[in-house]
């Protein structure tokens, strides 16, 4: 009736409560030619038209998305993803204990998510996909790193993850070119992760963090690092720094160091994918200077008590626990 009368469409808009751009488009949707007494062509707005048409397409989506309208299980979704930071598939596993009236696989969950259905979660809140990139066949180990400390030398027991004790290590940096950086060690078995944060990415810093962790754990710390395996970049490639215990009366090395080939970022995927965990509360070009010692040990301690959906939904510290039984 207000289209009829020629009311402006910022009026109108106004009136509904609507963007002027939302009255335009529905206008011009349901614009039909008629015949007026006098035989004249003129355009008009047909509601029934739009409604037609709303209801063909609406048959041309397909099945309506399972989450429907259980408000309740939306918020709890939400939350868990932005606050909790917990991924669709441990929010499944979570929901079939719950009382909602609607229960959700984590594939149904990722489907919500991508139509927009769950509130304010977009596809930049979820984890990053994983890439499987081809192995190079002719991969080799850099020039400034001793054939046996390539991780093709690796005892056997750390590639097949059957004992405890063998790590994967890293940085995580902030500012490209300056500030504080975190030392990384991801266990290869449990999954256990211990964050470090260093004043600069420098050689020297990773060798005193590690001095750090031995003076934690003293004659328990060769057991708990039997073997760290690092990059190729600058700041570990003093492998003898790092092996050596602080303690300049010890001769025996306190680990051994290994080296995965260049380029091979998956040779060390159980950290890659600790440093991604991380990445939900640090994103990239964070200055971690700023970042409080605090912080950080919330961080570990929430990685260690996220439930992994490779471990049956345990963490790893419920399974250090077994471990220890």
């Amino acid at each position: 009736w207000w289209n009829r009368d020629k009311l402006k469409k910022v009026k109108i808009a106004k009136l509904l409560d609507r963007d002027e751009k939302t009255i335009r488009n529905e206008i011009k949707k349901g614009l039909v030619k008629n015949l007026t007494t006098e035989l004249e062509e003129i355009w008009v707005y047909s509601a029934d038209l739009v409604q037609s048409k709303y209801e063909y397409y609406l048959k041309a989506k397909g099945p309506k998305l399972k989450i429907g309208n259980d408000y309740k299980l939306k918020e709890y979704i939400e939350k868990s993803i932005k606050e909790d930071k917990k991924s669709p598939e441990v929010i499944a596993k979570e929901i079939k204990k719950m009382k909602f009236k609607t229960k959700m696989c984590a594939r149904t969950i990722r489907n919500n998510i991508y139509a927009g259905d769950i509130f304010d979660i977009s596809k930049e809140d979820m984890l990053y996909k994983k890439k499987h990139k081809p192995k190079n066949k002719d991969r080799v180990v850099c020039d400034k790193v001793p054939e046996e400390k390539s991780i093709e030398h690796r005892p056997e027991e750390a590639n097949q993850r059957e004992i405890y004790g063998h790590w994967e290590g890293d940085l995580v940096i902030g500012k490209r070119k300056k500030g504080s950086v975190l030392f990384t060690l991801t266990e290869r078995k449990t999954r256990e992760e211990i964050i470090i944060k260093l004043p600069s990415k420098k050689a020297e810093e990773v060798a005193k963090a590690l001095d750090k962790i031995e003076k934690i754990y003293k004659k328990d710390f060769k057991k708990k690092f039997k073997t760290i395996t690092f990059d190729n970049g600058p700041e570990f490639r003093n492998w003898r720094s790092l092996e050596k215990s602080y303690d300049g009366r010890k001769k025996d090395s306190r680990t051994q160091v290994y080296y995965a080939h260049p380029y091979c970022s998956g040779e060390r995927g159980s950290n890659e994918n600790g440093n991604r965990l991380i990445r939900r509360f640090i994103p990239k070009g964070t200055d971690i200077t700023l970042i409080s010692e605090e912080f950080i040990k919330r961080i570990e301690t929430w990685i260690n008590n996220y439930p992994r959906a490779m471990f049956n939904y345990k963490s790893t510290n419920e399974i250090l626990k077994e471990l220890c039984a």
